[in-house]
């Protein structure tokens, strides 16, 4: 039997590609299979890893690159990561045991769809953030220099391509305080212009720029971060123009016909 051709993606992502009640055949990643699929003529083959930063994820990359050898990794930078002010985050750690109780309660809130869909614990949310303020999993800084390890710690790898794909939504927030919208909007910019510096010095694909979209709470499901299934083909086409484009400009030479002895 012949073996089939086969394209393989590491996409390092985030709860996104994992949110219940979008059917899998709907998700971003299978309309980017699909459609490198058409243009490669060969099969693709998605392996899914949540990343989190941590000293370590260069490390826990690598040995994903060596299980599962693959053609491209598709390396998702989270927004969430720099820019989601958490307010039970901020009473876990200022408050010691008591700040720990109420921001694990929280914590436990968020992450329950029935509350966290609900419109009442939203409006809750938006006053909390605007009143006692949130803190974020991690400082731009550090998502950036982890960001740099891992793209470098990758590309030791000479036949893995490395595509890095940042965040170009979120532009004008009605669902956030004005003062964390500023906040919430420098922060993008910090993390976009040093992810351009960081893929220009290593040569490493990009995809978006620094130009970003408005937010559309359309394109979310009831918790107001995710994607629902409009928002799953939306980013899913986004990232399959550009993954076409991007295997066409990796074959190019390949496609150069030949110039005849003379």
């Amino acid at each position: 039997m012949d073996k089939v051709a086969l394209v393989r993606i590491l996409r390092l992502t985030n709860s996104n590609d994992f949110t219940k009640g979008i059917p899998d055949e709907r998700r971003a990643y299978r309309v980017v299979e699909r459609a490198l699929a058409e243009e490669s003529g060969e099969h693709v083959e998605t392996v899914r890893k949540v990343i989190w930063p941590s000293d370590d994820l260069p490390d826990i990359i690598e040995r994903w690159i060596n299980e599962n050898q693959p053609d491209i990794v598709f390396l998702t930078v989270n927004p969430y990561w720099f820019n989601y002010e958490s307010v039970p985050l901020k009473l876990q750690r200022r408050l010691g045991p008591i700040g720990r109780l109420f921001g694990d309660a929280g914590l436990r809130a968020a992450d329950t769809p029935w509350l966290a869909h609900n419109a009442v614990f939203r409006k809750v949310r938006y006053f909390a953030q605007a009143t006692i303020g949130g803190e974020c999993p991690f400082t731009t800084a550090y998502v950036l220099e982890s960001m740099e390890a891992v793209t470098r710690r990758i590309l030791r790898h000479e036949d893995v391509h490395l595509v890095v794909r940042s965040s170009q939504g979120g532009k004008d927030r009605p669902d956030l305080p004005p003062r964390v919208q500023k906040r919430h909007q420098a922060r993008r910019i910090e993390v976009a212009d040093g992810l351009e510096r960081i893929c220009d010095a290593l040569n490493v694909t990009r995809m978006a720029g620094n130009t970003f979209r408005k937010f559309d709470p359309e394109v979310r499901t009831g918790d107001g971060l995710h994607r629902n299934v409009d928002g799953h083909l939306a980013a899913g086409t986004l990232e399959a123009e550009f993954m076409v484009a991007y295997w066409r400009s990796l074959h190019a030479l390949d496609a150069t016909p030949a110039v005849p002895d003379r």
